[in-house]
């Protein structure tokens, strides 16, 4: 199920034309207000939402939805600046799609962020001292829970799925965020590596778990379990 939150009548019904045509369920709103009366949050796989709402825009929204659900979230929005981008990665947006877009690549990108979080939900690593659970988005060390956000999740998942590869944060960005990326994203993935590390409880000079790659990326170094 995808929850859409669109206030221009025009554009949301032929966001719900083109999904409908794909085969995906969905739920349109006309305002952020509207959603959260409606609820219910447990159903959607995917939130795609107006930055410019009359009520609260897309980037209030967000947040409120991350008390709510770890489904992704997918802004559209015709506002291009750096700043916005900037702001709704930080609180763990997914994709932007621009408007006006083509139907072929906003299919195309609904497609790929479902298929990344299917995939991330569809796994359990086990590793030494490490265990990446699915279910609760949660990383256990040495038995005890670490609360991830869905983004940090992914990225751990990401790196840990490709343990001892040197990821460089173009590849990271292409494969965690999946959209077109410039300086402000670079950066936001050194950000996310950061925090992640602390929740870890990680040391970048002596890691066990994330090894920085200088003027490259990172690499995922612990050991699997089996």
């Amino acid at each position: 199920m995808i929850y859409l939150v669109e206030d221009d009548k025009s554009i949301r019904e032929l966001v719900l034309a083109t999904l409908e045509a794909a085969d995906h369920n969905v739920k349109a709103f006309e305002s952020g207000a509207a959603l959260f009366a409606y609820g219910d949050f447990a159903k959607a796989d995917l939130y795609l939402l107006d930055i410019m709402l009359p009520d609260m825009n897309g980037h209030k929204i967000l947040e409120k939805l991350k008390k709510s659900t770890d489904a992704p979230v997918i802004f559209l929005t015709a506002k291009s600046e750096e700043i916005d981008k900037a702001t709704g990665l930080h609180l763990g947006a997914d994709d932007y799609i621009t408007k006006p877009f083509s139907v072929l690549e906003f299919l195309a990108r609904i497609k790929a962020v479902l298929r990344r979080y299917e995939k991330i939900n569809a796994k359990i690593l086990e590793f030494e001292n490490l265990r990446i659970d699915s279910d609760s988005k949660t990383a256990f060390v040495a038995g005890q829970p670490v609360k991830l956000t869905y983004k940090e999740f992914e990225l751990l998942t990401y790196l840990a799925s490709n343990k001892n590869k040197v990821l460089s944060r173009d590849q990271i960005l292409s494969s965690v965020w999946g959209f077109d990326y410039d300086e402000v994203t670079t950066r936001t993935v050194d950000i996310h590596i950061k925090t992640l590390r602390q929740k870890l409880g990680d040391v970048a000079e002596n890691p066990q778990f994330i090894e920085t790659v200088r003027g490259y990326g990172y690499k995922f170094i612990h050991e699997y379990l089996y």
